[in-house]
């Protein structure tokens, strides 16, 4: 007889991690973010980036009171097995330079190794960009210098940077304008991707491409019926899509971007009404999309895209259900075509405004700007929680005579054949094949149902049953 492996209910699909460990908790508990940093913005992208040695490093206006006061530029590293490092003051505005930093920053790896930071101010009356780097893996960082050119002379911004074969790539948004800088200094190339016919353009995010380094932005603007816009910027410019996002909710939140980590698309999530449904899909830049799913109930207040590991995307989505807040997530499979079981974890915001991270490790790092739902004193900031991918699992059950039984179990992922994994029922195990495959060969009596428990390091463990 054959399972197609069980779907739990989402009371024990979810895998909720303390940040610090990298085992799941227990299942049946809810998501539960570690603070990384109090901040007091919301509605654009946080900035971070993976070095070389796997840390995920982040990059944040530090304050020193309740709102948007800037005192300055703080950083945090999360290590590869989910460990929170540290809080580092990357740069102390006041005593610096007068002003303060304006805007959230970008933060880039350099192809030399080079952790660089970019963010907006106006000092002595100099607007930026400026920027700050460090080469010890951001226990210390650099004193500020002016790195803008040209058009890119913005004192109130929120800043991207990715690197683009080995150049550095800046995207500013403000005063109606989106703005592209390629390289540091005067006299780096500018370029402009709106007009002033724009309006409020603003909210940027930028990704690559990653097999032909070009970065694609995104923003959202006021112009005409107002809506969220795709463009490459560099190194051209290339044609402006619009995301299929109803206008009256394509302003005021960015659209968050993601590149595969191998192989060619920049994508981005979206509901795919803000109606009745609840289907989220994956939009991918230069045409097309792919249905990522739905959970009953489940409409998409926020959502967010970030790479994985083997061209693989995560696609995560926030909102409630019956007044609990609820976060769902899954990942494609290495072609961006599928995609596994949604899981969905609990937990309440008072705000929620943005979904990012990266899972080029495998699990996904996200991270979350907001404001928790508490009893106890609201804290405004930046959030962070591990959750691991999920296994499906095919079982058949044939019978050998004399109470014997031979079991097929097919592991995959999103489709794609998962080797390596251990497979157990019954006290036996083995591992699958390169065709994600194994075989068990178990007593037992006709009638009975037999638990199979599949599991491979960086995944949840999957239970299933199967009828003899």
């Amino acid at each position: 007889m054959k399972d197609r492996g069980m779907r739990r209910p989402w009371w024990i699909v979810l895998l909720g991690l303390l940040v610090a460990l990298l085992a799941p908790s227990a299942e049946g508990a809810a998501l539960h973010p570690k603070l990384l940093a109090k901040v007091g913005y919301g509605t654009v992208p946080i900035g971070f980036a993976r070095s070389a040695d796997g840390r995920l490093h982040v990059a944040y206006e530090t304050n020193t009171s309740w709102g948007d006061s800037a005192s300055g530029v703080g950083a945090v590293a999360i290590s590869p097995s989910g460990k929170v490092g540290p809080q580092v003051q990357a740069l102390a505005w006041n005593g610096v330079t007068s002003g303060s930093p304006n805007g959230i920053p970008g933060l880039a790896v350099l192809s030399s190794g080079t952790l660089q930071a970019v963010f907006g101010g106006s000092p002595s009356g100099v607007d930026g960009p400026w920027g700050i780097s460090s080469t010890d893996g951001g226990s210390t960082w650099s004193a500020p210098a002016n790195v803008g050119s040209g058009l890119m002379a913005f004192g109130d911004s929120n800043l991207t940077l990715q690197v683009s074969n080995g150049k550095p790539v800046l995207t500013a948004g403000c005063c109606g304008n989106i703005v592209i800088q390629q390289g540091f200094g005067a006299g780096a190339p500018t370029s402009q991707l709106t007009t002033a016919g724009d309006d409020a353009a603003g909210n940027t995010a930028s990704a690559v491409d990653a097999k032909t380094g070009a970065v694609v932005a995104s923003w959202d603007s006021n112009a005409g019926s107002g809506g969220i816009w795709l463009q490459q910027a560099a190194p051209t410019t290339g044609a402006a899509q619009k995301a299929p996002i109803p206008s009256q909710y394509g302003t005021g939140a960015p659209l968050i971007l993601a590149g595969r980590d191998a192989g060619p698309g920049v994508f981005a999530a979206y509901a795919a009404d803000f109606g009745p449904t609840t289907h989220v899909r994956l939009l991918r830049y230069g045409g097309g999309s792919v249905a990522v799913g739905s959970v009953k109930g489940l409409h998409a207040k926020v959502s967010s895209v970030a790479t994985s590991l083997d061209g693989r995307i995560w696609v995560t989505w926030a909102g409630e259900i019956n007044g609990h807040g609820i976060t769902a997530f899954t990942r494609s499979n290495k072609a961006v075509t599928r995609f596994e079981p949604i899981q969905t974890a609990r937990f309440t915001w008072a705000d929620l405004f943005t979904l990012s991270g990266d899972g080029r490790l495998g699990p996904l790092d996200l991270l979350m700007s907001g404001t928790p739902d508490s009893k106890g004193p609201l804290v405004e900031g930046i959030y962070y929680a591990r959750l691991l991918p999920e296994l499906s699992a095919t079982v058949t059950a044939t019978s050998l005579g004399g109470g014997k039984f031979k079991l097929g179990v097919t592991v995959t992922d999103a489709g794609d054949a998962v080797a390596g994994a251990k497979v157990s029922a019954k006290g036996t195990s083995k591992t699958t094949n390169s065709k994600g495959s194994a075989k068990l060969t178990i007593g037992g009596s006709a009638g009975d149902h037999v638990k199979v428990t599949v599991s491979h390091p960086g995944y949840r463990s999957l239970t299933t049953r199967v009828k003899l």
